[in-house]
C-alpha cells in the first residue's frame, strides 16, 4: 500500500473508531440510571497513575466537595508506560508519574494521606509470581479494613488492559479475604478505545449508573493536564503515551459506572 493510501485508510480507521465511541456514549446514556452519591467513604483503585482521574475525577472532586473521605489506591508504579526512553530509565519515570499523581490528587481534593501508592512494577501484573499476588492481595485487603469503603471504584473487566484487568481480579479477591461487602462499580478506561468491549460490558450488566460532573469538570481538566508525561509528548518523543482521540473521551460531562456484585450474590440490590 503507498503512503497516502496508509494515511488514507488510518485517517478512516480513526473516523470509524470516533463514530463507534460517540455511539457508545449514546447508548450508555439512554440505557443508564442516574447515579445516586452516597455519603459514605469511597475508594478509587487505579491500575496507573491516571486512571482514577479519567474516569472518576468527577465523582471524585464532587466527594470530596461534599466533605466525603476518598481514598485512592494506585497499584502499579507507571514505569512501563515509555519503555526505552532514550533519557528517562523506569525509576525515573515511575518518580515522574508519582509526582504528577499527587499534583492531580491535589486538584481534585484528595488529601495526600489518602492517596496509596502499592509500587508494584508496571507491566508485570499478568505474570505476577502467586506469592507475591497473595502477598498484593492481603496488603490490599488491609487497605480496605482499614478505610472501610461504602463504595468502591476499580477498572471493567476487559477493559482491554491486562493490568486494569487483572487489578479487578486483585480487588476482588481481596474483598472475598476481608468479608466486606460495599456498593462496586467498574469503570471504563481503554474500553472506550475499544468500542466493542464497552457495548459488551453494557449489554452485559443489569445497572449502569450515569454521573453529570459539569460543576467539577474544571477541577477534572486540571487533574488530567497534572498528567503531562501521559498527555503530552515526553521530549524527544513526538507522540503522547495516551492517544488524544483517548482523552478527549473523559473531557465528557458525564462519567459512566457498571456495578458488579460478587460471585456469592451479596451485596445491594440495584
Amino acid at each position: 500500500m503507498s503512503t497516502p493510501g496508509i494515511f488514507r485508510h488510518q485517517r478512516a480507521k480513526e473516523s470509524l473508531r470516533q463514530l463507534a465511541i460517540e455511539l457508545c456514549d449514546g447508548l450508555l446514556h439512554i440505557g443508564s440510571k442516574p447515579y445516586q452519591p452516597r455519603d459514605v467513604p469511597a475508594l478509587v483503585i487505579a491500575p496507573h497513575q491516571d486512571d482514577e482521574t479519567l474516569a472518576c475525577g468527577g465523582i471524585i472532586a464532587r466527594k470530596r466537595n461534599e466533605g466525603l473521605p476518598v481514598h485512592v489506591v494506585f497499584i502499579t508504579d507507571g514505569s512501563a508506560s515509555h519503555p526505552n526512553h532514550p533519557r528517562l530509565d523506569p525509576p525515573a519515570i515511575a518518580a515522574i508519574r508519582r509526582q504528577e499523581a499527587m499534583r492531580a490528587m491535589a486538584q481534585l481534593g484528595v488529601e495526600r494521606a489518602a492517596a496509596h501508592f502499592l509500587n508494584e512494577p508496571d507491566g508485570t501484573l499478568r505474570t505476577i509470581a502467586a506469592d507475591r499476588r497473595q502477598s498484593l492481595v492481603e496488603r490490599l485487603a488491609v487497605l480496605l479494613r482499614t478505610i472501610g469503603p461504602g463504595e468502591v471504584f476499580l477498572p471493567c473487566n476487559p477493559d482491554g488492559s491486562s493490568e486494569h484487568d487483572t487489578t479487578f481480579g486483585f480487588v476482588i479477591d481481596a474483598l472475598t479475604l476481608t468479608g466486606l461487602r460495599p456498593d462496586i462499580w467498574q469503570y471504563p478506561v481503554w474500553s472506550w478505545w475499544n468500542p466493542v468491549l464497552l457495548l459488551r460490558r453494557w449489554l452485559a450488566t443489569d445497572d449502569c449508573r450515569r454521573l453529570p460532573v459539569e460543576d467539577f469538570l474544571l477541577a477534572k481538566r486540571h487533574a488530567i493536564g497534572c498528567y503531562q508525561s501521559q498527555v503530552a509528548p515526553l521530549a524527544p518523543d513526538t507522540w503522547p503515551a495516551l492517544p488524544p482521540e483517548l482523552v478527549e473521551v473523559f473531557y465528557s460531562d458525564t462519567e459512566y459506572f457498571f456495578r458488579y456484585r460478587m460471585p456469592d450474590g451479596s451485596g445491594p440490590p440495584a
